[in-house]
């Protein structure tokens, strides 16, 4: 399925809802308002449309790859009371978005559908189907709890017109948990925009609110029957303690670490899943982060995760392939500005290559998390990080930590400093190996070290920066060669813009060479010295309390 620039799938259009809740003990003082309201004249009038009863299941992993996503699966059963053969089913991805003084804007994503089986719904290759599919992968969905709805409905119409601005909803809710015992009540007035926005409604929705005495809630249905169901989607991925000291023996430093960002990897997959860019890079760097550790704990760190780099670094391959597409898009999104109308034009078969690119890109993702393999890393890692229980002796933190980034330095500097602005694109990406898992490697222990830690981080945050420009100006050059060569041939317009944007690059990766020198100075003299001052002073630090320890 394609995805849109802000990562919601194109098949499926979501929708803007826009609606107030209030809470209240009885509804007849809402029935009386509406009751005086005017029905048939010259000004906004009510019209009363017909009774629904409402049978909602809303379902989820047992991880919560849906909430974790940021929306609530319902599957929905509507039967207008008093009208025969009047019963629709539809499926729903509703947003998370808490309200704010009782108004809630959230997006949904809705369809028809003939059948209330779940896994009938997911076995479908199209619609919404595959969307959940897609998020959920070969997860099984299970309820998480019922909400039975009694709906009496009034709808604001403009004056002489059958448009409707919005729709007053009077909800007698009844939720039951399969996990829980007994049912919660509740008594609900919600408002949703048709065909106005908020403002234009403020008056007469204060006016109700304040005559049936309305409590504004920012609690929707679902987090209603979340709490009744006791389910509390937080706790999936509670995974150990992360807490770092420098006194504490190194190997349960290391374990925090591997919590730390293993639990980022399984916080964004759902947003990756759904196809956020920034959640996949994110997930990217943690990943990239834990293949760095488990590269330094190389002889010291615990068997089990060591067997895994193979796993991470394919994970961080797929994830590298729909980056380097997004990468790409962006940056011809960010050229079009400078473009005349015909230089546009003649970038669309371009960047049409590019997102059939990043589309197979992400199906192969897709696959990589989905794979037996991956499922077998995830969960063994989730065991492992929960139940390890290393010794509680050994060399500490703060001894480990200097030395593993003392090494970390002198390879940077081993490349750094033979690097001379004739230096080919490979020896400037071999320096920028050394600075980013010098960079991931100080990013674990940046607390213990202060300020001095922080200073240098951001020094080689700033030589990454100047490196990371020359290799996606290179990889840029080569991707662009690429298009010219391989598939359909592209209109001649087209190759000559490529033409034109590779020797543009040219001239910008002679300014990253002159760059590097002033960006690598600054980790090579006072943040540096100033770095191993700190680190010597904590391990002094750490050695004059073992001393004194009975």
């Amino acid at each position: 399925m394609h995805m849109n620039s802000q990562g919601e799938p194109s098949a499926l259009v979501g929708v803007r809802e826009q609606e107030w809740q209030f809470a209240t003990g009885e509804l007849e003082a809402t029935r009386r308002w509406l009751a005086v309201q005017p029905q048939e004249t010259s000004e906004r009038h009510f019209t009363a449309q017909p009774t629904l009863e409402l049978r909602d299941t809303y379902f989820d992993s047992s991880d919560w790859m849906i909430y974790r996503a940021g929306y609530a699966l319902r599957l929905r059963r509507a039967l207008e009371v008093g009208a025969a053969d009047s019963t629709t089913c539809e499926i729903t991805l509703k947003s998370l978005n808490r309200g704010r003084h009782g108004l809630a804007q959230r997006t949904e994503f809705s369809e028809r559908v003939d059948t209330t089986d779940m896994d009938a719904i997911l076995a479908r290759t199209d619609g919404m189907g595959e969307r959940i599919r897609e998020l959920v992968g070969a997860r099984a969905l299970a309820p998480l709890f019922h909400a039975h709805t009694r709906r009496e409905r009034q709808r604001l119409l403009e004056a002489d017109s059958d448009l409707p601005l919005a729709e007053v909803d009077l909800d007698e809710t009844s939720i039951e948990a399969p996990s829980a015992t007994g049912v919660r009540l509740l008594n609900r007035v919600e408002i949703e925009c048709m065909n106005a926005e908020p403002a234009a409604l403020e008056p007469w929705v204060s006016s109700l609110r304040d005559a049936a005495q309305l409590q504004t809630i920012e609690e929707s249905k679902f987090r209603a029957g979340l709490d009744a169901a006791g389910l509390d989607p937080g706790a999936a991925i509670d995974l150990g303690s992360e807490e770092i000291t420098a006194q504490q023996p190194f190997a349960l430093t290391q374990l925090a670490l591997l919590r730390r960002y293993f639990r980022v990897v399984m916080e964004k997959e759902p947003l990756v899943r759904w196809g956020s860019a920034s959640a996949l890079h994110e997930m990217r760097v943690a990943a990239r982060h834990l293949d760095v550790l488990l590269r330094v704990f190389r002889g010291s760190g615990p068997d089990w995760a060591l067997r895994s780099r193979g796993t991470i670094r394919k994970l961080i391959k797929a994830l590298g392939a729909v980056r380097d597409c997004d990468v790409q898009l962006a940056y011809l999104d960010a050229t079009r500005a400078g473009l005349t109308h015909s230089e546009r034009q003649a970038a669309l078969p371009m960047r049409e290559r590019i997102a059939g690119a990043r589309t197979a890109a992400r199906a192969r993702l897709l696959r990589t998390l989905d794979s037996q393999r991956t499922e077998q890393w995830a969960h063994g890692w989730r065991e492992h990080l929960r139940a390890a229980m290393p010794a509680s002796t050994g060399p500490s933190t703060a001894v480990v930590a200097e030395q593993i980034v003392r090494d970390q330095a002198k390879k940077l500097r081993k490349r750094g400093d033979r690097l001379r602005e004739s230096a080919t694109p490979d020896s400037y990406h071999e320096a920028r190996i050394r600075a980013k898992r010098l960079r991931y490697t100080l990013d674990s222990f940046v607390p213990l070290f202060g300020k001095p830690a922080q200073e240098f981080t951001r020094a080689l945050g700033k030589l990454q920066d100047v490196l990371g420009a020359f290799h996606d100006i290179s990889v840029r050059a080569e991707h662009f060669q690429s298009l010219i060569a391989g598939g359909q041939q592209l209109p001649p317009a087209t190759s000559f813009l490529i033409g034109r944007l590779v020797e543009r690059d040219s001239r910008a990766l002679d300014e990253c060479r002159r760059k590097f020198t002033k960006a690598y100075r600054r980790t090579r003299r006072r943040r540096w010295r100033e770095l191993q001052g700190a680190m010597r002073a904590r391990i002094a630090a750490v050695t004059a309390s073992e001393i004194r320890a009975p």
